[in-house]
C-alpha cells in the first residue's frame, strides 16, 4: 500500500469554508491510475484535500448492504459541509464516529475540525453534490475554533484577490504568471473562468467578513458592513435587531438559560417570549437563525434549541 501512495503526490488540505466548496460543480480527474482528482472552485481552488471546521449538527448512523456508515453535517458561518464516513475507512474514523453520535443524540453542541477528501456525485436529475471523506477528526475548543477561521479567512481572501486581479488579463497561463497571480492558483483560475464565467466575488467577501467577526468574539452577520459590500439588505435587518425596545440576542439568551430541558426549548415558545417583551416575530425569527449560524445555538432537532457553551 505504501508504494501507491509514493506514486502520487500527497495534496496539501486547503483552508476553505463550506459556501465556496458546497457550491462547486466542476471537477478535474487526473489520466493516471494515482493521479489525484480535484474540484475546481468559483475562485479557482484546487481542492483534493481540505480542512472543515464548524458545530456538528447532524450526525446519523445507517446500515446497508455494505454495512454500516455514518452521515453528518458541519456548519460553519457561510454554510454547511456534509461528510460520510464507511467500513471501509479506518477503525479509528468508525470508533469516533459513534462517539459522535453518542454526544450528538445527548443534545451536547460539538465544534469539530475535519480533515478530508473532497468528494463529487452527481444525482439521476443532474444535480451536483460536493461531499467530505474524512482522513481525520478532532474535537476542538471555541479558541482553535477562531484560529481556524481565521485560516480559512486568509487563503479564500489570497483566492479573491488573485480572481479580482484575473478578470480584465487575457486568459492564458503566460499572462497570469506576468501579472503577479501566484502559480499554484493560476491553472485553477483558468479552469473556472472557462466553467463558471464571471462569479460575484464580493459575496465571498461577505462570508469572510462574517467568519471573522465570530472569530474575533461573536459579531452578528448584521454587524458585518464593507464599504465597498453592497449591505442594504442586511443593514435593514440591523435596524430591526439593534431596536432600542429590546436586545433580542441577551432576550432569547437567559430565556433559554431559564427554561432549558433535556430536550431544549421551541422555537415558538423563544418568539412568544420575545413578543411579550415588546420585540417583534420577524426580528425574533432572524436573531434565532443567526444565533444557529454563529454557533451561539444548536438546534438539536427540528425547531428546539440549546445554546452552545
Amino acid at each position: 500500500m505504501q508504494s501507491n501512495f509514493n506514486r502520487a503526490k500527497r495534496q496539501p488540505a486547503i483552508r476553505i469554508l463550506a459556501q465556496e466548496y458546497s457550491e462547486s460543480t466542476l471537477k478535474q480527474q487526473g489520466s493516471g491510475d494515482f493521479d489525484p482528482a480535484f474540484i475546481i472552485t468559483k475562485l479557482g481552488a484546487k481542492v483534493n484535500r481540505l480542512v472543515a471546521m464548524g458545530l456538528l449538527e447532524l450526525m446519523e448512523r445507517r446500515e446497508s448492504s455494505s454495512g454500516l456508515f455514518w452521515t453528518g453535517r458541519i456548519r460553519d458561518p457561510s454554510g454547511l459541509h456534509f461528510f460520510s464516513i464507511g467500513t471501509f475507512q479506518p477503525e479509528e474514523l468508525q470508533i469516533q464516529a459513534d462517539e459522535l453520535l453518542a454526544r450528538f443524540q445527548q443534545e451536547e453542541p460539538v465544534r469539530i475540525m475535519m480533515v478530508a477528501k473532497s468528494s463529487m456525485r452527481q444525482s439521476e436529475e443532474g444535480s451536483i453534490f460536493t461531499g467530505l471523506r474524512p482522513e481525520e477528526i478532532r474535537i476542538i475548543d471555541s479558541k482553535q475554533y477562531a484560529n481556524l477561521l481565521i485560516e480559512a479567512c486568509d487563503s479564500t481572501m489570497r483566492r479573491i484577490e488573485a480572481f479580482r486581479n484575473s478578470e480584465k488579463i487575457e486568459q492564458t497561463h503566460s499572462e497570469y504568471k506576468k501579472s503577479g497571480i501566484p502559480n499554484d492558483l493560476i491553472e485553477g483560475l483558468l479552469l473556472s473562468r472557462g466553467h463558471y464565467g464571471e462569479i460575484d466575488s464580493e459575496f465571498h467577501k461577505l462570508n469572510v467578513l462574517r467568519a471573522l467577526a465570530i472569530a474575533e468574539g461573536g459579531s452578528n452577520q448584521t454587524e458585518l458592513v464593507n464599504e465597498n459590500t453592497n449591505t442594504e439588505e442586511i443593514n435593514n435587518s440591523d435596524e430591526i435587531i439593534n431596536s432600542d425596545e429590546i436586545n433580542y440576542k441577551e432576550t432569547i439568551t437567559k430565556y433559554i438559560e431559564t427554561n432549558d430541558g433535556p430536550n431544549g426549548v421551541d422555537f415558538e415558545s423563544i418568539v412568544d417570549f420575545c413578543m411579550k417583551n415588546n420585540g417583534e416575530r420577524e426580528a425574533s425569527e432572524v436573531t434565532i437563525e443567526n444565533m444557529v449560524e454563529d454557533g451561539e445555538l444548536f438546534e438539536i432537532k427540528f425547531g428546539w434549541y440549546k445554546l452552545v457553551t
